[in-house]
């Protein structure tokens, strides 16, 4: 009876409990105005990034900006970059700027964010990266809202729902 204990009562106990307690970090991108409707959710670790990238309607311009799930399971914005300065940009805070490979790299110093909100507009071409996974945005209708939040949950509950 001892033995199998230890070889198989025990470990199934530890993995079972892991299962229990064991958190998951996730980023979910919805459709807010579709009763929350989920296109992807896409599990993270702390150092996995989101990139979104978009051209600028008025200046044509590139801006990319990049966040992070921060330990509050909320997100982190980490940096925005932009090719240029000009109307409806990004504020390029000198004490915060620097110029990297061409770009004007705005440092964001972690700024907490609820979630991240944008419209699908065909002239955006915007792209969405989490943890190195492209998010489908095509194959949306123009004038779609998308919203972007961080969660937490435990390991079985993640395996099971998703």
């Amino acid at each position: 009876m001892n033995r199998i204990f230890l070889y198989l009562i025990a470990p199934a106990a530890l993995v079972l409990i892991g299962l229990v307690i064991w958190p998951v970090q996730f980023v979910t991108v919805m459709l807010p105005k579709e009763e929350g409707r989920r296109i992807a959710v896409v599990r993270v670790s702390g150092r996995d990034t989101i990139t979104l990238r978009y051209r600028h309607s008025v200046e044509r311009t590139w801006v990319e900006g990049d966040f992070i799930v921060g330990p509050e399971s909320n997100l982190l914005a980490l940096e925005t970059r932009v090719e240029s300065v000009g109307t409806g940009l990004p504020n390029a805070v000198p004490k915060r700027t620097t110029k990297r490979n061409g770009w004007l790299v705005i440092d964001e110093e972690r700024r907490p964010m609820e979630s991240i909100r944008f419209f699908i507009v065909p002239i955006n071409q915007a792209r969405l990266t989490i943890a190195d996974q492209v998010i489908p945005l095509a194959r949306l209708e123009d004038g779609t809202l998308i919203e972007v939040t961080a969660g937490k949950t435990r390991l079985m509950k993640w395996l099971l729902l998703y």
